[in-house]
């Protein structure tokens, strides 16, 4: 039989599998409803661990084990207290934000400055109005802008400015306040609280369109925590030592079941897993899995992973992120930087019969990023064509019935089907670029000012 037509046949095998499954559906549920939240550090991420693991070794994995890395942890204390004090006086529902310091017992009293969407020129604007009070943004990054700018930049600003505290606005409906860490792997100068778009837009009209005055009190702490990367691997069969990387992490935000962000991915990792064990001998160069601990606060698990692995990362031929898989159809692969895999892409669609959609535009907030600072090709697999923004992400309504069957299951075929030809094919050795290069590409999007101003920059960057 001619080669083409074995990779056609392999191909519809695992179609088949992958569309008739519902493995992947079973791995999200258990992550979400057996495990719980699974926050950095926390005993519902250690069972998310364990579970992992048995998945692993369950679908004929290889060298299955558990990594461990320590770090700053953040526990939550009881319930913030944010009240409106004037013009008028009001109570707000409200939750601390990861690695949220605490205020004094008496708490605060201050002068609240809204900066809206709290966009780099908005604060540069009212930088000398921001010191000394507390700044309220949106979480809306929005269209009209030339990049994604994030919740940590806009905590960074915030606090360079001179703030006292920062009151971070859901920009979504639903009385649904939206978590994510302030500070990545330590902890934060001032106090950070999320509150809804409805709270939000009452201690507005609270303020009868003058200066409102609020009363803050937040009780959480940091504290040292210890997690783990789950890996196992299909080795190779003809150049072992070379290593194509597939991961996601498995941590989510205490406040929900964080089943899109990121059970999602790491569902479909499991269940590609699962379904290349089937043909394992196909492989020519070895395909490692990894579940990442701790990226929700940090992207913690996977620099851990690169600084443990650092000699190895020259034989890395890619790594590809899945992260947030969520309920939009039409998936593809974001090349964050490397445009050179666009024709190769397409060829690849070609072979494959499917349309598979490209991009490269870098982003920092994923666990590619540590890859990709160590001058690895990386590509994320995503959904294209769905909203824009985190939706129910890093909210209370992050659960299961958000993720469909149907997309788990189209994600697991293209992962899988798409593994084999990035172990195997020629074309997918793609060039390892130096830090001159990985820096004039962050550059391009001002990534490298960002990490700056969040004084999150890799040493490797600097």
């Amino acid at each position: 039989m001619r080669k083409a037509e074995l990779r056609r046949e392999l191909d519809a095998q695992l179609l088949g599998e992958a569309l008739l499954s519902d493995e992947g559906m079973g791995v999200l549920r258990e992550l979400c409803d057996g495990c719980g939240s699974r926050f950095a550090g926390s005993a519902e991420e250690q069972r998310a661990g364990d579970y992992l693991l048995d998945q692993f070794r369950q679908a004929g994995l290889g060298k299955v084990h558990g990594e461990p890395f320590r770090f700053q942890g953040w526990r939550r204390g009881r319930k913030p207290v944010l009240r409106v004090v004037a013009p008028r006086r009001l109570s707000v529902e409200s939750i601390a934000l990861p690695y949220c310091p605490p205020t004094p017992q008496r708490g605060l009293e201050l002068e609240l400055l809204w900066l809206g969407e709290g966009m780099p020129e908005d604060f540069a604007r009212r930088r000398h109005d921001v010191r000394g009070k507390a700044v309220m943004v949106t979480s809306d990054s929005p269209d009209y802008y030339h990049r994604w700018v994030h919740r940590a930049e806009k905590y960074a600003r915030a606090v360079a400015c001179g703030a006292k505290a920062f009151v971070f606005m859901n920009h979504y409906d639903g009385l649904l306040e939206a978590t994510g860490a302030i500070r990545f792997n330590r902890k934060a100068e001032i106090p950070g609280i999320g509150v809804s778009r409805e709270a939000g837009s009452r201690i507005l009209r609270a303020a009868e369109g003058g200066v409102a005055r609020i009363h803050l009190a937040t009780h959480d702490k940091p504290v040292a925590a210890r997690s783990r990367n789950i890996v196992g691997e299909l080795r190779g069969t003809q150049h072992p030592d070379e290593v194509v990387v597939v991961g996601g992490h498995y941590d989510g935000h205490d406040i929900s079941q964080a089943a899109a962000d990121n059970a999602s991915g790491v569902a479909t990792v499991v269940e590609t897993a699962r379904l290349l064990a089937l043909h394992w001998g196909v492989l020519k160069r070895t395909v490692r899995f990894v579940c990442f601990g701790a990226e929700e606060i940090g992207l913690i698990g996977s620099a851990a992973y690169v600084a443990r692995h650092a000699d190895e990362m020259p034989n890395v031929r890619l790594m590809v992120n899945v992260d947030s898989i969520g309920s939009s159809r039409g998936k593809g692969f974001d090349f964050q930087g490397w445009d050179e895999a666009k024709p190769r892409l397409a060829a690849m669609a070609g072979e494959m019969r499917e349309s598979i959609p490209f991009a490269s535009r870098p982003v920092p907030y994923s666990d590619h990023f540590n890859f990709m600072v160590a001058g690895v090709p990386v590509c994320c697999l995503k959904s294209f064509g769905g909203e824009r923004g985190r939706g129910f992400g890093h909210t209370a309504a992050d659960t299961v019935d958000k993720v469909s069957r149907a997309d788990l299951r189209e994600a697991a075929a293209l992962l899988a089907r798409s593994l084999v030809r990035f172990a195997n094919d020629p074309a997918w050795r793609l060039r390892h670029k130096p830090k001159a290069e990985i820096r004039r590409i962050l550059d391009r999007y001002e990534i490298l000012d960002v990490l700056r101003t969040e004084g999150t920059l890799p040493p490797a960057l600097r």
